[in-house]
């Protein structure tokens, strides 16, 4: 039986390229024992505005380069939660499901959060409930695993007793094809070619937050058609795994 893991850093309301990897994983790790990097998009958001794209960041405390994920809390000394809420209604008001949309992630944006996992995996959720996005979530604390590097991929993969590591395209360029081999994991390489959609603000841009895609024109497996190697499989109605098709 194939059995496919991806292992990614959480994001922040992530586009659609991160959630078409979660469709196509039978096992998503959340890789919160790595360093948290502020330059990426685990606190921050890629939203749309009349100047383009820009960020919707959410404060965080830090208190060393080397902290990681899963002890990064977020600074309640900002008022965090008012000025992204505000920030999108000034962003996607005039968006065509923005009415329809903006009350649930108004709701999470509200909630009492204290730690950045718990944001990210709470801005997951209309996603994962409109997509049908059912792969098990495994935090990478949770695994008896020691590795560094490609290391840590290959042991957590073996851990969970996976035979396919979808890989980010980036992979390409520092994983070893050969180690995940001897080791009977195949490993792919996930490409994802954006659907083009209406959006404000003129011409489109592609890897933009979920949101800009979920207020402009709606959040559903049709969306998602991709044009990348990797086809979204169908909704799994049995608990059966997904199929890779091809790669």
């Amino acid at each position: 039986m194939v059995s496919t893991c991806v292992i990614s850093q959480p994001r922040f309301f992530p586009g659609l390229h991160y959630l078409h990897r979660m469709m196509m994983a039978d096992i998503f790790v959340i890789l919160d024992t790595v360093q948290f990097t502020p330059r990426h998009e685990e606190n921050r958001a890629r939203v749309k505005g009349p100047s383009g794209p820009q960020w919707l960041t959410i404060p965080m405390n830090q208190s060393s380069r080397e902290q990681r994920i899963l002890d990064t809390r977020i600074d309640q000394t900002q008022a965090w939660q008012r000025k992204a809420i505000g920030t999108l209604h000034n962003l996607y008001r005039d968006a065509p499901c923005y009415t329809a949309y903006a009350p649930e992630i108004v709701e999470i944006l509200g909630r009492p959060l204290e730690t950045l996992s718990q944001l990210d995996r709470a801005s997951w959720e209309p996603a994962l409930r409109l997509l049908q996005i059912d792969c098990q979530f495994v935090n990478a604390s949770d695994l008896p695993v020691t590795g560094r590097g490609q290391r840590l991929l290959l042991e957590i993969c073996q851990c969970l007793g996976a035979n396919v590591y979808l890989s980010g395209g980036f992979g390409r360029d520092y994983l070893d094809i050969a180690a995940f081999a001897e080791a009977g994991i195949d490993l792919k390489f996930h490409e994802y070619g954006y659907p083009v959609y209406p959006q404000l603000y003129g011409e489109f841009v592609p890897f933009l937050s979920y949101l800009d895609t979920l207020f402009n024109v709606g959040l559903d497996r049709d969306i998602m058609v991709a044009t990348g190697d990797l086809p979204i499989p169908p909704a799994r109605t049995d608990g059966s795994p997904a199929v890779v098709a091809r790669a």
